[in-house]
């Protein structure tokens, strides 16, 4: 059996014309941009879409037919894809988008009991799951709304110094936030209230007040009552927090502060679910469990007592869940864990274990780079698991770059040569073996032999005056570790996955970073520069450590796989900071003039879009859950009104720009210093196929990432910089991998440091210092295992990551 393909052509495909064995694990590579994404996601996963909703009766082109002649033997398929848009609803947790949580809520509503009660399974439960489910208006905990967590303003942190007068902070509290030259006669009246009931003076201090009086001036609300004889005084903390419901918080610097809820101690619930326990547990307490933890429970607690039929096999349906999590490589996460706060990996990994303990047949199941954020001894068994997949008698096809995942393949298929127009052939496929001695396949090439491009700078990492310290982390797992970061370096942090590196530089290097780098914000302009990563509603971990250094640099720039502005009309040229000038030059064209068209003319988010599709290009139609996209009848997809169309640069339109490659439009426009000088730094990446018009939405983690690293690298950071980069190498080939190396080794020769958290061997061979944390995930990581040059790793027993360092 196998799928039959004649003539793909879509975006750069060659017509392609093949077959493809099924009920086979298949693993698809080839450099970025080679055309692998077009023909396994946008061709045979649409065609395979099309053909199941068809049957379904549900008859809806979802693929542009022009874009292959024919294609048999497609089963429905399925795509686990790695996006930077992922779900960033705080409130989806692991156990909710696993299910696990609901199977929870059913086993405590039929066996859970009160303290003092025994256990009868012939009495009828009095419970019902929603009072177990943080999501419902039955058991979310009123204080959080199911949250665990508070979000407050920290009065504290903008009080002024405890040894100034109450006279002072009384004026401080009603002239916030801006001062006020002046005083209405109430307020005087409302201290002298004050004074007056306590026997002092406006001069008396702040830190001089008893207990009983500090708690009045600060929190003291006079009741509502016609009698007399009360104090009429508001407490400074009342009165600035009254002013800040009309101001927006988030505008005022370190405001914002987060805390447990303390109404329900971080377990999310409300009071009558934490009083019903199994075995001694409430189930907030299992929710905060990790996998490993949990699994122990359930195995202990199935043995020691009988159960229906019904819940023995809920409790084996968790356990096999949870045998599926560790499986995946996330058995140190938790079911509380919230979504937005996992790596692109880590999410689709999760997606994955939904696939694997799902158990159909005859489906074609795709992921794209599923190995994503994986430690090389974690790779086997989500291998084992695409085996498993196929021997239920599913096609396995996987798009990735990793050795190891193409070494265990039944069956390979390379693209390339190269990127854009360069690439969209197959050069390659077969067995492993013959795959290796492929003359025509860069990949292959790579794989015989990984050569490391040139340094040109002199490392100095044994320098001690050139560093930054991190003393006494105990952010999340991290057990009170020393670690010091050598500057004017590439260094690498490896680990499992879970073991601490994310702990260490994300939740606690850059926060402790960013607050001494602040000192020195009037002195430069670019002091730390994050895009802005999570929504303001994220929780950010407590950085427990000190950190000595900071001084060694001017500023840290952090590079990760997530991108701030999300929405499907924002683009790369946006992105990137050159439409700005691409519609300058629009609105300066004779025939622009002649119209009195402005930038904003040039703009599918203004006055220049498509009055039909609102410049989107298209137009979304629902079916149930599925959303497609169809384009815009009015301007075929242009995304402008007909007048605008009509102006052209170049013979060139608007629209015709936002269809060019990076490469097309660095040349196109050439004599334009600004535009070709950040298309050409995304050129040297090896991202020259992406167009600039594509959507953010739909680049890939590692894309997302080089984007941002190319705009950073465009922007020419003067003085002595820190790059932190959260696993750059995602979605690369070992040909794009030696780009992105000669580009951070250039930062180090022009006197900036780099920082990875990488798990890949090529790149921490190639780096000058590392620093493993473990030896395992979760409560059993966060040490310091080993440390050094990666040939001083090598050598030591204890280190994880020696072996596979080449």
């Amino acid at each position: 059996m196998q799928i039959e393909v004649y003539n793909a052509k879509l975006h750069n495909l060659k017509n392609i014309t093949t077959t493809i064995p099924k009920h086979k694990f298949i693993v698809v590579t080839g450099v970025s941009g080679s055309g692998k994404s077009s023909f396994i996601f946008d061709t045979l996963h649409h065609e395979g879409q099309r053909i199941y909703l068809e049957a379904l009766g549900i008859a809806h082109d979802v693929l542009h037919y022009d874009s292959f002649d024919m294609i048999q033997g497609l089963s429905p398929t399925i795509a686990v894809q790695q996006r930077t848009v992922s779900n960033l609803n705080p409130r989806s947790v692991v156990g909710s988008v696993t299910r696990i949580l609901n199977l929870l809520a059913i086993i405590y509503a039929q066996e859970g009991q009160r303290a003092g009660e025994v256990a009868d399974p012939q009495k009828p439960s009095e419970y019902v799951p929603g009072i177990f489910m943080f999501n419902s208006p039955h058991g979310s905990c009123p204080a959080c709304g199911g949250r665990g967590y508070v979000s407050e303003v920290n009065i504290e942190k903008i009080l002024p110094p405890v040894n100034e007068t109450i006279e002072r902070w009384h004026q401080f509290a009603y002239q916030f936030p801006q001062p006020k030259k002046e005083e209405k006669e109430y307020i005087s009246k409302r201290l002298e209230n004050f004074t007056k009931h306590f026997g002092l003076s406006p001069d008396t201090l702040f830190i001089e007040l008893s207990h009983e009086a500090k708690e009045t001036f600060l929190h003291y609300r006079p009741k509502r009552t016609q009698s007399k004889g009360h104090l009429i005084f508001y407490g400074v903390s009342v009165v600035i927090e009254e002013k800040l419901k009309k101001i927006n918080t988030q505008q005022i610097a370190d405001l914002q502060t987060t805390r447990p809820c303390t109404r329900c101690a971080g377990f999310r619930l409300g009071k009558q679910a934490l009083s019903i326990t199994i075995d001694n547990k409430h189930i907030g307490q299992l929710c905060q469990m990790n996998v490993g933890e949990l699994t122990t429970f359930f195995q202990h607690y199935l043995a020691a007592r009988p159960h229906t039929p019904f819940i023995t096999h809920l409790i084996n349906e968790i356990l096999r869940k949870l045998n599926c999590l560790e499986t995946v490589g996330l058995s140190y996460l938790n079911l509380y864990r919230e979504i937005p706060t996992l790596s692109g990996g880590e999410t689709q990994r999760l997606h994955i274990m939904s696939h694997l303990s799902a158990k159909v047949d005859s489906i074609i199941y795709i992921f794209d780079e599923p190995t994503a954020g994986l430690h090389e001894k974690e790779k086997e068994k989500i291998i084992e698991s695409f085996h498993r997949l196929k021997q239920q008698g599913n096609t396995v096809i996987v798009v990735e770059h990793d050795e190891s995942v193409i070494k265990h393949a039944d069956y390979i298929m390379d693209f390339g040569p190269l990127a854009g127009q360069l690439g969209g052939s197959i050069v390659y496929q077969g067995n492993y073996s013959d795959f290796l001695n492929s003359t025509n396949s860069i990949t292959a090439q790579y794989l015989r032999q990984k050569k490391h491009p040139r340094k040109e700078y002199t490392s100095r990492v044994d320098t001690p005056a050139s560093t930054l310290s991190i003393k006494n982390a105990r952010t999340n797992n991290l057990k009170d570790i020393d670690v010091a970061i050598p500057l004017h370096a590439i260094v690498g942090v490896s680990g499992l996955s879970g073991s601490g590196k994310s702990s260490l530089v994300i939740d606690t290097l850059i926060p402790k970073l960013q607050a001494s780098l602040k000192a020195k914000a009037t002195k430069q302009k670019r002091v730390m520069e994050d895009e802005a990563e999570h929504e303001p509603d994220f929780v950010h971990t407590h950085a427990d450590a000190k950190l000595e250094g900071a001084e060694n640099i001017d500023g840290c720039i952090v590079v990760t796989q997530k991108l701030a502005r999300r929405h499907e009309n924002s683009c790369v040229a946006t992105f990137l900071g050159v439409w700005d000038h691409i519609r300058h030059i629009f609105s300066t064209q004779e025939e622009a003039i002649a119209l009195q068209f402005t930038r904003s003319s040039f703009s599918f988010n203004s006055t220049g879009s498509c009055t039909v599709c609102n410049g989107h290009g298209y137009i979304k139609r629902s079916l149930g859950q599925l959303v497609f996209s169809d384009q815009c009848p009015a301007c075929q997809g242009k995304r402008f009104k007909p007048e605008v169309m009509k102006v052209r640069y170049k013979e060139r339109t608007i629209s015709d720009i936002l269809e060019m490659s990076i490469s097309e439009a660095h040349e196109f426009f050439r004599d334009h210093a600004k535009i070709s000088k950040m298309l050409g730094t995304i050129e040297e990446l090896g991202m020259g196929y992406i167009l600039i018009g594509q959507s953010l939405t739909t680049l890939s983690g590692g894309e997302a990432q080089r984007l941002k690293l190319a705009r950073e690298l465009g922007k020419g950071s003067k003085g002595s910089y820190l790059y932190i980069l959260d696993e750059p190498t995602v979605g690369l080939s070992y040909y794009d991998t030696e780009k992105l190396l000669v580009i951070l080794g250039k930062l180090v020769e022009n006197g900036h440091s780099v920082l990875l958290i990488e798990h890949d061997p090529y790149v921490l061979a190639y780096c000058d210092y590392l620093i493993e944390l473990g030896p395992g995930a979760g409560n059993k990581g966060g040490e310091v295992i080993a440390k050094g040059s990666p040939e001083e790793i090598k050598q030591l027993t204890c280190s994880m990551i020696g072996p596979f360092l080449e």
